[in-house]
């Protein structure tokens, strides 16, 4: 059995240090500690960052900011209790709540669709038959991209290296994207947005597989707000403020997507991704479904996958447990906002 390895990203990434000893300790209600990383998907949390949100929801408290390149890195944080809260996708999640002893739920939807399969412009990869003895990226070994890579490779008769088989797959920073193209030491990448559509703007890859034709509707959830159990139970009132600038962040995207664009562009430089085009932002968008839902479904299939795949020793029989979604709810209903159900 493959079990999912996750360890923290290099510090040139991260932009920030994880929590120093010097930080105020977990369960501070002055301090609030939340990752993000440096992805379109993550829209709602940059705008909430931008627009200080967080700060009006939690006056007097100090949000810190750690920036990361995958969930597999982010995930090791937040059960640790390094950081309190993150935006993070369903497949590390799932993970981290199946390990012995979990301390994470998840408190919100954030957003649906914007992942796809991208590969290197002039390489002739037109057919999944193309693709043995190809070199494919992903953000992080056993993240959600790579798992959705490895299922997608699965279906089509085929495997990875590291599985028997002759597709090599490999975890590459984010902003490395570009220059491995560019270098020819990458034949594609499953990636969330915006790299996909910054890689095809930049000349240097073009569409091969858009995951959202593999789900249902097209509708599988890419991120979700993951908070530390135990800094729920210590601190409610600032996971309350958490949900609710989250929320707010999403009816902004919806009432002024051009502000939200602005806003996540600014955000996305200060984790370190490179200045986008706004044609790049604009077509990646359109991608993408910001939503309070965490698609319960999408995530458990997602859970359901890794356990094939090897990456989870508990097969994902009930994660209704998992999402804790009062605090959600309770915004919802003040707004006049249908709640969300999750059902086992």
């Amino acid at each position: 059995m493959r079990k999912l390895v996750i360890g923290i990203a290099a510090l040139g990434l991260l932009g920030a240090a994880c929590a120093s000893s010097e930080q105020k300790a977990a369960g501070s209600e002055d301090v609030l500690r939340l990752g993000i990383f440096p992805n379109l998907t993550h829209a709602p949390g940059f705008v909430a960052l931008e627009e200080g949100m967080f700060e009006d929801a939690l006056p007097g408290v100090d949000v810190q900011v750690t920036y990361f390149n995958s969930g597999s890195d982010a995930g090791v944080a937040i059960q640790s209790g390094s950081i309190d809260a993150t935006y993070i996708g369903p497949g590390p999640t799932a993970a981290l709540y199946l390990q012995p002893e979990s301390s994470v739920a998840v408190v919100s939807g954030v957003t649906s669709g914007g992942a796809s399969f991208v590969v290197s412009k002039g390489s002739g990869i037109t057919s999944p038959s193309d693709l043995p003895g190809r070199k494919i990226a992903v953000p992080g070994v056993g993240n959600t991209q790579d798992v959705a890579l490895r299922t997608w490779l699965h279906e089509q008769g085929l495997k990875a290296n590291d599985e028997g088989g002759d597709v090599s797959i490999a975890a590459v920073d984010n902003p490395e994207l570009l220059g491995q193209f560019q270098a020819g030491h990458l034949d594609g990448a499953w990636e969330p947005e915006p790299w996909p559509s910054y890689l095809i703007a930049e000349g240097v890859a073009e569409p091969f597989v858009d995951e959202a034709d593999l789900w249902p509707d097209g509708q599988f959830t890419t991120t979700v707000l993951l908070v530390n159990t135990t800094f729920m139970q210590a601190q409610p009132q600032l996971v309350d403020g958490l949900v609710e600038a989250n929320v707010k962040a999403i009816q902004l995207i919806e009432d002024d997507p051009a502000k939200a664009k602005a806003d996540t562009q600014a955000g996305l430089v200060k984790a370190g991704a490179p200045s986008l085009d706004q044609a790049v932002v604009d077509e990646a968008w359109r991608k993408l479904t910001f939503t309070y839902d965490p698609i319960a479904p999408s995530l458990a299939q997602g859970a359901a996958n890794a356990f094939a795949l090897g990456y989870l020793e508990q097969q994902p029989v009930d994660l209704s447990g998992l999402f804790r979604l009062d605090p959600l709810n309770e915004v919802l209903s003040q707004l006049q906002i249908p709640v969300i159900q999750v059902a086992a």
